[in-house]
């Protein structure tokens, strides 16, 4: 049978996509990606999500047109990190102009996910630890509920994420600043935020209010420093060091709460999905795992982890599934709307 499976995963700043064409051998039916600016990230005005959604969707759809493929069922997942359960009834509203309206008529279901419960069900794992602009943490319990810790954005979590990372890093080199001297960090401070010619102490005061009321943009921004915190470390600057190791603690403490409110035997071996910008540098993967470690010894058997640098192939799987999963996932259930015909 015929069918195009469409899978969006949309991040904090952009998004990316696969369109993918299941029974179908001929040419220009390989995977298709696609990235945009555009994205469904928890600082989206809720009014804009049906926008955005077309948006993300426009080329895939001409694509889908463009190569023929006009009439042949379509099925659209989207994961995104905006997606909470206070926001269901914005995205339904959403969602349910993509099945009317997109692809000629042609979508029979479109699901919307957490962009953390997409990792935790495409890779079918045991839990999930997203360290990007932001954080978070779900682990399913032992009763078939999802437990989460973290993902409540900065003002209220974060732990760990490029944000703190970036944050504690500028707070750091302003007083370097006050102190008048030059440091790694003010080096890469530089670096990261466009004054490589400046060696102006009022450049970078005028720099750190900027950063201050950068408006929606404001926590990517800041978090775009974590990148200069993480070279200052690996060139062995003390204090950028122990912001690495300061703020993965923070993070693995996170893990460790979520596995206590799973109830799983001391003696289970899990599996976690790794994933995010933090996760893939390498000094803060390190200190990371080896907090987590520390802080889960005797809660768990064992961790294998399991690094993904997106969720885009945990997406395109859900795409390829029957769209049900149990009530007993709560408020992390994702949401689905189906064409019509396809209701059961």
């Amino acid at each position: 049978m015929e069918r195009v499976r469409v899978a969006v995963d949309c991040g904090g700043t952009s998004s990316k996509a696969v369109l993918l064409v299941d029974g179908v051998d001929r040419a220009g039916s390989g995977p298709i990606r696609f990235d945009s600016t555009a994205t469904l990230s928890g600082y989206l005005d809720p009014a804009r999500i049906a926008d955005v959604m077309r948006e993300i969707l426009a080329p895939i759809e001409h694509r889908y047109v463009d190569d023929g493929f006009g009439g042949v069922p379509v099925v659209v997942v989207i994961a995104a990190a905006g997606f909470v359960d206070g926001l269901r009834d914005e995205y339904q509203r959403a969602a349910e102009e993509v099945v009317a309206e997109s692809f000629d008529g042609a979508v029979r279901a479109v699901a919307v996910l957490n962009d953390a419960v997409g990792l935790l069900l495409g890779h079918d794992s045991d839990g999930v630890v997203v360290a990007g602009t932001g954080s978070s943490v779900l682990v399913r319990a032992t009763d078939g509920s999802v437990v989460q810790c973290g993902g409540h954005d900065w003002v209220g979590g974060d732990e760990g994420s490029a944000f703190w990372v970036g944050l504690d890093g500028i707070r750091a080199v302003a007083r370097d600043v006050e102190e008048g001297i030059e440091t790694p960090l003010r080096k890469q401070f530089r670096r990261s935020y466009g004054g490589v010619e400046q060696n102006s102490a009022d450049w970078e005061a005028r720099t750190f209010r900027d950063l201050a009321v950068a408006g929606p943009r404001m926590k990517a921004e800041i978090a775009r420093f974590a990148i200069g915190v993480c070279s200052a470390a690996a060139q062995g600057d003390a204090r950028a060091t122990g912001i690495v190791q300061t703020q993965s603690d923070e993070l693995a403490t996170t893990v460790a709460r979520a596995m206590r409110g799973a109830n799983w035997p001391a003696d289970r071996d899990v599996t976690m999905v790794e994933c995010g910008g933090m996760a893939g540098d390498q000094l803060y993967r390190e200190a990371f795992r080896s907090a987590v470690e520390r802080r889960t010894g005797g809660l768990v058997g064992g961790i294998r982890w399991h690094a993904v640098h997106d969720g885009l192939d945990a997406v395109a799987a859900l795409a390829g599934s029957d769209l049900r999963w149990p009530a007993s996932f709560g408020t992390h259930r994702p949401l689905v709307v189906r064409a019509i015909s396809d209701v059961d």
